[in-house]
């Protein structure tokens, strides 16, 4: 599984917009589509219903969203951890 696929769910599941969700992560918002179709073909699922109030996660997104962020919060710690010493 691609990390930063992850990274990309996580940033579209906090902003619920492709927009929004590109110049936090200072890329174009079709590349932030391609990130999140590579995986939920990945996964097998939709993870977000898309709309005009934007993406909200469905059930197979909201079972991923605590696990990709205890994956970031791993990755912070260890970021942490090195950049100390």
């Amino acid at each position: 599984m691609d990390w930063d696929n992850l990274r990309f769910f996580l940033e579209v599941s906090r902003t619920s917009r492709l927009v929004t969700a590109a110049r936090r992560l200072c890329v174009d918002h079709t590349t932030v589509s391609r990130r999140i179709h590579a995986l939920e073909n990945e996964i097998g699922a939709q993870l977000f219903s898309r709309g005009a109030a934007g993406y909200v996660l469905t059930e197979a997104g909201r079972r991923l969203l605590p696990q990709a962020e205890a994956m970031e919060n791993a990755c912070l710690i260890v970021e942490q951890e090195y950049r100390q010493t």
